[in-house]
């Protein structure tokens, strides 16, 4: 059954009143629920600026000064200095504030030949050190007969399955240890990589 063209365009208008009634809560619901959530974030805030000023007015009343910050003199410096136990190192001033803001660097407590050579030494270590892991996990294969089921049908076979021995967690052990000896030995990180 079709309606008449009138009474189809009628519907259209009722159906579109119809949506904007429905819309018409939605917003004024969004709008005080907006409101009501900024409201008491700004009255806390005006409160809390309020509280702010309240306290320093107490604290003017009161008249007590506030704490001021030690101030320290060479005199004071010079006592302490005396009675301390440790060491105390002065640097001596200079007429140029430009050579006190960029020392120069000292000299590397080792030569460049004897770093080659303290170089070369970990090196090797560290090769030794991986060699025995290598070794170590090489032994550390065992052959187990496993039973699998093929269809339904059980079948066993041979299996290398890889098993953790004191052997090798010792030489993976040795390898952490060389690595925090060269490390408290002030050694370079990458004389410790392959």
């Amino acid at each position: 059954m079709r309606l008449p063209e009138a009474d189809a365009e009628s519907r259209r208008r009722w159906l579109g009143d119809r949506a904007v009634r429905a819309r018409l809560p939605r917003r004024i619901v969004s709008w005080s629920l907006l409101a009501a959530l900024v409201a008491p974030v700004t009255a806390a805030a005006q409160s809390l600026a309020e509280a702010a000023q309240r306290e320093q007015e107490k604290k003017k009343q009161a008249g007590a000064p506030a704490s001021p910050a030690p101030a320290y003199t060479e005199a004071d410096l010079k006592a302490r200095r005396s009675g301390s136990k440790g060491t105390v190192n002065e640097l001596q001033a200079t007429g140029s504030s430009a050579q006190a803001a960029s020392p120069r660097p000292s000299p590397s407590p080792t030569s460049p030949p004897d770093r080659a050579r303290l170089e070369r030494e970990w090196r090797a270590r560290f090769a030794q050190a991986r060699a025995r892991i290598a070794e170590e996990e090489a032994r550390a294969y065992e052959d187990r007969i496993e039973v699998v089921f093929v269809n339904g049908i059980p079948v066993q076979q041979r299996v290398r399955v890889a098993v953790d021995t004191p052997e090798l967690r010792a030489a993976k052990q040795a390898l952490s240890d060389l690595e925090e000896e060269l490390r408290r030995s002030g050694g370079l990180p990458g004389w410790a990589r392959e």
